[in-house]
């Protein structure tokens, strides 16, 4: 009879890229803590924050999921449990094989004007009641996800099934609010 310990199941370790500008703490909320505990309880892995990729002004651009698998054949199953968590199109597994883009969701970007506006509407205007009322107008289509706050701009982060539909959902407010004034929306997902 043999005294040593049974051998683990081999590790498989990949990377999801997910085309999401989240700062870390909402990539944990939304992605990590979620797939992390569904692999455990299944117990076919784990799944960690990775690599943050930023833009030269500190935007985040990019976050990366590392994971880890009992069985490789349990890829598929990963893509579909962060599709239905929420990944954006155009992400990306990097796989030893190469790469697999996956992901659904459509994202925009909001950015206030942190500079050019009349001195008056920063003192009078609030951001928070930007991101209440705009959350307010996408719901039932989108989440604002993130936030951003650069030298001279600050971004919301809206993902869902149609960033058109988001787009002219919060239309009106945009057009209405002081602080937008000046704000641009980027497609980022």
């Amino acid at each position: 009879m043999s005294t040593e310990p049974a051998a683990q199941a081999p590790v498989f370790t990949f990377t999801a890229r997910l085309n999401a500008r989240l700062q870390p703490e909402h990539a944990q909320e939304l992605f990590v803590e979620p797939l992390s505990a569904w692999l455990q309880d299944a117990g076919q892995g784990d799944a960690a924050l990775g690599q943050v990729g930023h833009s030269p002004d500190g935007e985040v651009l990019y976050v990366d999921l590392r994971i880890a698998l009992q069985d490789e054949s349990e890829v598929a199953t990963v893509i579909v449990a962060l599709e239905e968590l929420g990944a954006p199109l155009a992400s990306t597994l990097l796989l030893p094989e190469g790469e697999h883009d996956f992901g659904r969701m459509q994202g925009l970007g909001l950015y206030l004007d942190g500079q050019n506006l009349p001195e008056q509407v920063y003192e009078t205007c609030d951001p928070h009641e930007v991101f209440e009322q705009v959350s307010r107008c996408i719901d039932g289509l989108g989440d604002v996800c993130s936030f951003w706050q650069g030298e001279s701009e600050t971004a919301l982060y809206l993902y869902g099934q149609d960033a058109a539909a988001m787009e002219q959902a919060m239309a009106g407010f945009l057009a209405s609010y002081p602080l937008c004034q000046g704000a641009r929306l980027e497609r980022i997902a």
